[in-house]
C-alpha cells in the first residue's frame, strides 16, 4: 500500500472539492415590435380573412428538451435547456401577431368559429437545433410557409427557410433569439411574397437567404433596468487578451471593454472603435444601435492574429517583431513574444483583413530578409509561427522559416501545452585483423532513444511528464545480436507556485527495462537458482547464458511531495531544488544477481543466482534538477536525486543523472551519459555503481 501515498494530496482535493448544481434554464419565443419592417404596413387591408394553422413539427423536435445537433447524424437533448413554450402554438401565434401589426388582411386569427376563411396559412418545423462541431457552435432553423386558398388543393405561395447563423458566444439564450429573430425575419419575407401575389407583381428568383449578425438584437437578462440592452462584442480568437475597443455615445464619452464580454448600454445610437495600433489605426463602426432589452453583436469585420517565434526546438524565443501594412508600410508595432510561465498572455493583433508584412531583429518595412507576410480574412483567426536559427552560444539569429501552419503541424504546441517527441540513433561499425592476419574480429553496434515531453507553463502551475525508451543491440563476430541497452524511465511532476519561485510540487517516477536481461558466459556453466526462502528454484547444467532479469523487473516507483524551490530560471541556467517526503519501491520479482559464491554437488561446480528482495523506503528526499547552456554548444543536464530513509537500518539512497551533449552539426551531436548509484553487496557494503555511455546522436523531432 506505500506507493500509493503520492495519491493522498489528489484525493483529499477531490474530497475537498463539490459537485456544481447545473439549474434548468427555460426558453420563450416573443413577438419583436422593434423588428418590423416600414414597407409592410398597409392604410387599408386586403379584404381577404386568413386562419393561421397550428405549426407541423416532427416527433424529434417536438419536445421540451432543446435538440442539439452534432457532426453527422448524431443529435442529443440538452437536460438543462428547455422550451417553456409549445413550438406547434407559439410560433402561429408569433405569425397573426406580425399580420395583424401590418394590417395587411381584413382578419386574421388561429381559429375561425362563425365563418369560413379565405385562406389556410401552413406552417412546417423541419429541424430547430443547435449545431455543435469541433469549432463552431450555430444556430439551425429550417422551416416551410405556405398559403393556401380554402377548399384549393395546390398552395398558391410556398416559402422554405434553410438558415444556419454562427453564434456570437456559447450561450443558449443567444441560439434561442437568432431562432426568434429569424422566424420573424422569414415571416416577412413570406409576407412580401403574399402581397406581390395578391398585386400580380412577379415573383422574384430564389437566391440564397443570408443574415447579419450585425442586425441581431437578442434578449438580455431581466435584472436589466428598463431603457436599456447590451452591446455584445464577440472574442474571434477565443481568447480573454484581446485588444479593447472604445465604445462612443452621442456626447463623445468613453467606455473601454473588453471583447467577449456583454456590455449593459442605455438605448441609443453608438459608435463603437477596435483594433491594434495608435486611434487612427484602429476600425470604426458607426450607427450601433441599442434596443432596450435586447442583445446587439456585433457582426465580425476584423482580423485576429498571433505571432509566435521559436526555434528548431519548438521553444519560445524571445525575439522582437513588427507588424506592417504590406500595402501602406504602415507599423502597427512592435511586441516581443510573452513569458507564458510567469502567467504572461500572448499579445493577440486585431486588424483589417488583408496583407501584412513581419519582421523581426529591427528589420524595417522595406528590408529584404528577416521577413514574412501573412493574408488575414475576415473574422479569422491566424496563428503565424516564425521559427528563427541560433548561435553557437544558443543566441537567436535569423529567420529561417515562417507561416501558418496546418493543426497536424501545430501538435507541438497548443495554448500553454508543450509537446516534444524526438527519435534518436547511432550506428558504429567496427572491424580489424590487428591480432590475427588472416582473421577480422568485427563489432556492430545499434542505439536508439525515444523521448516524449509534455509541458504545461502557466502560472502558477508547471507541469512536467518526460519518457524516455533507450534500446540498444550488438554483435561481435563470436556472438550473435543481444541486448546491451535496455531502458526506460517516467518522470511525472506537478508544481504549484505560491510565490514567483517558491512552491509545492508533487511528483511519481516509474523506472524500468522491457526486454529480458540475460548473463553470458564464454564457456558452458552449471547454475542454481536460490529463492529468499534459500530453496532451489531453477538448475541448469552446460549453459552459456542466464535469466536473471525478466521484462518488467526489477521496477522502481518514486513518490514526493515538498517545497521546489527555483533557484535559476534564465535562457541560459535552469535549476530547481526541491526537498519534502518521499517513498520509494523497488520490486525485484523473479530478480536474480550473480553470487561470488559457487556450490559443489556430485562433482559438479554451480555458480550460484541468490533472488533478490523487493525493498520499500520512505524518508526525506532531495532533489536538484538542472539544465545549462554552456559555451561551445554544449548543453550540462543534472538529475541528482537523494532518499534519507526515516529507519536507521536502511541505507541511504542515491541516483545522479549527468548528461553533456556536443552539439556538432544541426541535427548530429556527441552525447556523454555518466549515471551513478549506490548498491548493496551481499554482505551488506554499499558501494557506487558507474555506468558510462559516450555516442554520437542523430535527431530527428516527430510531430
Amino acid at each position: 500500500m506505500k506507493r500509493f501515498y503520492y495519491l493522498i494530496p489528489i484525493l483529499l482535493l477531490a474530497a475537498c472539492s463539490s459537485r456544481e448544481f447545473i439549474p434548468k434554464n427555460y426558453y420563450i419565443l416573443e413577438y419583436y415590435p422593434h423588428t418590423e419592417k416600414k414597407n409592410l404596413f398597409y392604410e387599408k387591408p386586403m379584404n381577404y380573412t386568413v386562419q393561421v394553422n397550428d405549426l407541423a413539427i416532427p416527433t424529434t423536435y417536438n419536445r421540451k428538451e432543446i435538440v442539439i445537433r452534432h457532426f453527422g447524424p448524431r443529435i442529443t437533448y440538452s437536460d438543462n435547456d428547455i422550451w417553456a413554450v409549445d413550438l406547434t402554438e407559439i410560433i402561429p401565434n408569433l405569425i397573426v401577431k406580425r399580420i395583424s401589426s401590418y394590417d395587411i388582411f381584413r382578419q386574421v386569427a388561429r381559429e375561425f368559429l362563425s365563418i369560413r376563411p379565405d385562406y389556410e396559412i401552413i406552417t412546417k418545423i423541419n429541424n430547430i437545433e443547435v449545431y455543435e462541431s469541433e469549432n463552431v457552435k450555430a444556430a439551425r432553423l429550417s422551416m416551410d410557409f405556405a398559403l393556401q386558398e380554402r377548399g384549393a388543393k395546390a398552395y398558391n405561395i410556398e416559402h422554405s427557410v434553410n438558415r444556419e447563423v454562427v453564434l456570437a458566444d456559447n450561450q443558449m439564450e443567444t441560439f434561442v433569439q437568432i431562432v426568434n429573430e429569424i422566424i420573424l425575419d422569414e415571416t416577412d419575407k413570406f409576407l412580401i411574397k403574399i402581397t406581390h401575389y395578391f398585386k400580380g407583381i412577379p415573383e422574384e428568383p430564389k437566391g440564397p437567404s443570408k443574415v447579419s449578425t450585425d442586425s441581431l438584437l437578442t434578449e438580455t437578462s431581466e435584472e436589466l433596468i428598463e431603457g436599456m440592452g447590451i452591446l455584445f462584442f464577440p472574442a474571434i480568437s477565443g481568447t480573454d487578451n484581446e485588444p479593447p475597443f472604445i465604445i462612443y455615445d452621442k456626447q463623445s464619452e468613453e467606455l473601454t471593454e473588453v471583447p467577449g464580454k456583454a456590455v449593459p448600454l442605455k438605448a441609443g445610437t453608438y459608435s463603437v472603435k477596435y483594433g491594434s495600433g495608435s486611434l487612427n489605426q484602429m476600425i470604426l463602426k458607426e450607427n450601433v444601435k441599442i434596443v432596450p432589452r435586447y442583445k446587439t453583436i456585433l457582426e465580425a469585420d476584423w482580423s485576429c492574429l498571433l505571432v509566435d517565434v521559436i526555434d528548431q526546438k519548438r521553444e519560445v524565443v524571445k525575439v522582437q517583431y513588427e507588424v506592417f501594412d504590406s500595402e501602406t508600410g504602415e507599423s502597427y508595432g512592435t511586441d516581443i513574444p510573452a513569458e507564458r510561465e510567469y502567467g504572461e498572455q500572448q499579445k493577440i493583433w486585431m486588424l483589417k483583413p488583408g496583407l501584412y508584412k513581419i519582421t523581426i531583429n529591427n528589420e524595417p518595412f522595406n528590408t529584404y530578409r528577416n521577413f514574412t507576410t501573412v493574408y488575414l480574412k475576415e473574422s479569422i483567426f491566424q496563428k503565424l509561427t516564425i521559427v528563427v536559427d541560433t548561435d553557437p552560444e544558443g543566441n537567436p539569429t535569423d529567420l529561417i522559416g515562417a507561416g501558418i501552419l496546418e493543426k497536424s503541424e501545430l501538435v507541438g504546441a497548443a495554448g500553454n501545452w508543450r509537446f516534444l517527441n524526438a527519435f534518436y540513433g547511432n550506428a558504429n561499425f567496427n572491424s580489424t585483423n590487428e591480432n590475427i592476419q588472416t582473421e577480422h574480429k568485427t563489432s556492430i553496434t545499434f542505439n536508439t532513444q525515444f523521448e516524449n515531453k509534455i509541458t504545461y507553463d502557466n502560472f502558477p502551475f508547471n507541469y512536467t511528464l518526460r519518457n524516455l525508451i533507450e534500446l540498444g543491440t550488438t554483435k561481435t563476430t563470436d556472438t550473435d545480436f543481444r541486448i546491451s541497452n535496455d531502458n526506460f524511465y517516467f518522470r511525472n511532476t506537478l508544481i504549484f507556485y505560491f510565490l514567483k519561485n517558491v512552491g509545492l510540487y508533487n511528483r511519481f517516477d516509474a523506472e524500468s527495462h522491457m526486454l529480458n536481461e540475460y548473463v553470458y558466459f564464454s564457456s558452458p556453466i552449471n547454475y542454481k537458482k536460490i529463492d529468499l526462502a534459500s530453496d532451489i528454484v531453477e538448475t541448469g547444467h552446460s549453459t552459456k547464458q542466464v535469466l536473471i532479469k525478466p521484462g518488467f523487473r526489477p521496477i522502481t516507483f518514486k513518490e514526493g511531495i515538498g517545497i521546489n524551490l527555483r533557484a535559476f530560471n534564465t535562457g541560459r541556467i535552469n535549476l530547481n531544488i526541491r526537498a519534502g517526503f518521499g517513498l520509494r519501491q523497488d520490486y525485484y520479482d523473479n530478480v536474480f544477481s550473480l553470487s561470488d559464491m559457487t556450490e559443489t554437488t556430485s562433482g559438479n561446480i554451480y555458480k550460484l543466482f541468490n533472488a533478490q528482495k523487493s525493498q520499500f523506503k520512505r524518508g526525506t528526499e532531495l532533489s536538484l534538477v538542472g539544465n545549462f547552456q554552456l559555451p561551445l554548444n554544449l548543453t550540462y543536464y543534472t538529475n541528482a536525486d537523494f532518499l534519507f530513509p526515516f529507519r536507521s537500518d536502511e541505507s541511504t539512497t542515491i541516483e545522479w543523472e549527468n548528461v553533456f551533449n556536443l552539439k556538432l552539426f544541426k541535427y548530429i551531436s556527441l552525447d556523454y551519459r555518466l549515471r551513478l548509484r549506490n548498491k548493496q553487496t551481499d554482505s551488506g557494503e554499499d558501494y557506487i555503481v558507474d555506468r558510462h555511455a559516450l555516442f554520437l546522436r542523430i535527431t530527428y523531432f516527430l510531430r
